[in-house]
C-alpha cells in the first residue's frame, strides 16, 4: 500500500449520495419496502456491495426477475425527487462547516455522483449550495461505472492535479477500491454500514461523520509533526533560530528527497506557529507591538516614569493618576488667581445682587405660568378623550380595516418584487439569494405555527382539518393561494398586536402627563 496524507492537499473529492445527503439510505428503504411488499427478506447488508453506478445498482438485486432494473431506477429517482422537492433536503450535519473551511483553504471542491449529472446538479441548488460547489459529475458522463476510475479520472484531468493531492472522502467500498488504484488520499466516512476491513485497510481514517472529517483536516497534520520531530531532531523547547538551523541543514542533506524535504518544511512550520502561538498567550509580542501612551505631566514634576512603568498601570491606577491631575490642575489654577480690588469687590457685590433680584421674580413667575400650561394641557386631554370616546364602534372598525389595508399592502408589494426581478430569483445570486433564504425562514416558520396550532385543535376537536388535510386538501385555494393566505393572516395578527401595543403606550403616557 501506498502511504497517505492530508497535508498537500489541492483538490476534494465527495460523492453527493452518501456523503452529501442521505440519499443512498432514502434509495435502500425504497427498494426494501418493495422487497417487504413482496415478502423478499433484504438487508443493509445486501444493499451495500451494490453501491456503484445506477445503471448497474438494481442489476443484481432480488427484484430483478420480477421488475426490469432500467424502469425501476427511473421510478426510484423520478418518486425519489418528488418526495424531496415536498419535503425539502438538508445536507448531513456537517457538511456545511467542511464547505467553510475548504473554501477559506482555497481547496476546489468536486461532486461526484453514482447518478445523473442533472440530478446532483438539482439536488444541490435544491439545498441551495450549487453555487458553493466548483465541478459536478454524474455517471452518465463515464463510459464504465464504478469501481472502474473513469469518474475519477474525468474530475483529476479537469483540476489538474497529481494524484497525491487529491482527498477524496468515501462512503462505499466500490469508491475506496477506484480511488486505491488513483492512489487518492482517502478519509472513509460511514453512511450505510460500519467500516470492513477493506476500507480500513485502504484508508488514511475511518470516520463516523463529516464532522470527524473536519477534525481530521484540522489537527491531524499537527499529530504527524509531533511523530516525526523527534526523527528530524526538532523540538518545542527550541528557540526559532535553532529550529532554523537545523531545517537549512536536513533541507541540504535530504534535497534530492522532496518528500522528506515537505516533511522537514511542514515539521518547521508546525514549531514556528506554537511558537508564535506561546507569544501572544504570555502578551510579549503585544507588548512589543502596542505603543506607548502618552502621559501628561507638568513643568514642576522631576520624576520620570519608565516605559515599562507605563505598561504595568492597571485601569484603577490611571483613573487614581487622572484624579490626582486634575487636583494638581484645580490646585495650580488656585495658586495663579489674583486677588481682587476693594473697588471690583464693590461692583462685584452689586451685580449679584442685581442677579439674585432679578432671579427671584423668574422664579415668583414660574409656578403661575407652569400652572396655566398644566391646565391647558388638561384641558386638551380631556377634549381629546372625549373625541376618542364619542364613537368607539366605529373607530374600532377603523382599526380593522387599517390592519387589513397594510397587511395586503405589504403582501401584495412582496408579490410585485417577486415578478419584477423572477429571472434575478431563478438566478439565486447576490441579494437575491439573501432575499429568498430570508423568505424561505419566514415561509417555514409561519407554516410551523400554523402546523402546529391546526394539528393541536384536530386532536380534541374532530371537524377541524389538520394542517395537512388544510394545505393539501383544499379545492378552493391551490398551495400557491394557502401560502399567501397563511402570510395574510399571520401578518395582519402581528400588526393587530403591535398597534395595539403602541395604542397602550400613548395611553400611559397620557396618563402620567395628567395632573395629580
Amino acid at each position: 500500500m501506498y502511504r497517505q496524507s492530508i497535508n498537500h492537499i489541492k483538490l476534494a473529492i465527495i460523492p453527493l449520495d452518501g456523503t452529501v445527503f442521505d440519499l443512498n439510505r432514502f434509495r435502500y428503504n425504497y427498494y426494501h419496502h418493495l422487497c417487504d411488499h413482496k415478502k423478499i427478506p433484504f438487508g443493509v447488508q445486501d444493499f451495500y456491495p451494490h453501491l456503484s453506478s445506477m445503471y448497474d445498482m438494481y442489476k443484481d438485486l432480488p427484484l430483478t426477475n420480477k421488475l426490469d432494473a432500467g424502469p425501476l431506477n427511473s421510478k426510484i429517482e423520478r418518486e425519489l425527487s418528488q418526495y424531496l422537492n415536498y419535503k425539502g433536503i438538508e445536507p448531513k450535519e456537517g457538511f456545511l462547516e467542511l464547505l467553510e473551511y475548504l473554501h477559506q483553504k482555497e481547496i476546489p471542491i468536486a461532486i461526484i455522483s453514482t447518478h445523473r449529472t442533472k440530478d446532483a446538479a438539482q439536488y444541490l441548488k435544491l439545498a441551495k449550495i450549487y453555487h458553493k460547489v466548483h465541478f459536478i459529475i454524474g455517471s452518465d458522463a463515464v463510459s464504465s461505472p464504478l469501481p472502474s476510475t473513469d469518474i475519477l479520472e474525468t474530475t483529476l484531468n479537469h483540476f489538474h492535479v497529481k494524484n497525491n493531492e487529491v482527498l477524496l472522502i468515501s462512503s462505499f467500498a466500490a469508491l475506496n477500491e477506484a480511488a486505491s488504484k488513483m492512489r487518492f488520499n482517502i478519509i472513509y466516512c460511514e453512511d450505510l454500514v460500519e467500516a470492513d476491513t477493506y476500507e480500513k485497510e485502504t484508508s488514511y481514517k475511518i470516520v463516523h461523520n463529516l464532522f470527524e472529517v473536519l477534525n481530521t483536516l484540522l489537527f491531524d497534520q499537527y499529530d504527524e509533526a509531533e511523530i516525526y520531530s523527534p526523527i528530524l531532531g526538532m523540538s518545542s523547547d527550541m528557540t526559532p533560530e535553532e529550529l532554523t538551523q537545523v531545517k537549512d541543514e536536513l533541507k541540504e542533506k535530504y534535497h534530492d528527497d522532496q518528500q522528506i524535504v515537505d516533511l522537514v518544511n511542514q515539521t518547521y512550520a508546525y514549531h514556528i506557529s506554537q511558537l508564535n502561538e506561546q507569544s501572544i498567550k504570555d502578551g510579549s509580542v503585544l507588548l512589543n507591538q502596542t505603543p506607548m501612551r502618552k502621559r501628561f505631566h507638568f513643568d514642576d514634576e522631576t520624576q520620570e516614569i519608565s516605559k515599562s512603568e507605563l505598561f504595568s498601570l492597571t485601569d484603577e491606577e490611571e483613573t487614581q493618576e487622572e484624579m490626582s491631575n486634575e487636583v494638581v490642575e484645580k490646585k495650580a489654577e488656585e495658586i495663579h488667581i489674583s486677588p481682587l480690588d476693594k473697588e471690583e469687590e464693590i461692583e462685584l457685590t452689586e451685580l449679584l445682587q442685581q442677579i439674585n433680584f432679578s432671579s427671584s421674580q423668574k422664579d415668583e413667575s414660574q409656578p403661575i405660568l407652569e400652572v396655566a400650561k398644566q391646565s391647558e394641557q388638561t384641558e386638551e386631554i380631556i377634549e381629546n378623550n372625549e373625541e376618542e370616546k364619542s364613537s368607539p364602534v366605529f373607530e374600532v372598525f377603523l382599526n380593522i380595516i387599517y390592519i387589513f389595508a397594510i397587511s395586503f399592502l405589504v403582501l401584495f408589494a412582496g408579490i410585485i418584487v417577486y415578478i419584477t426581478f423572477i429571472h434575478q430569483f431563478e438566478m439565486d445570486q447576490g441579494i437575491f439569494h439573501t432575499i429568498h433564504v430570508v423568505f424561505q425562514a419566514y415561509h417555514s416558520f409561519v407554516n410551523m405555527i400554523f402546523e402546529g396550532i391546526l394539528d393541536f385543535l384536530h386532536t380534541f376537536i374532530s371537524f377541524i382539518p389538520s394542517y395537512q388535510q388544510y394545505s393539501q386538501s383544499n379545492t378552493m385555494l391551490s398551495i400557491d393561494g394557502v401560502l399567501l393566505l397563511n402570510l395574510f393572516i399571520f401578518q395582519t395578527i402581528i400588526i393587530a398586536i403591535i398597534k395595539g401595543i403602541v395604542h397602550m403606550i400613548k395611553r400611559s403616557l397620557d396618563d402620567e402627563s395628567l395632573p395629580e
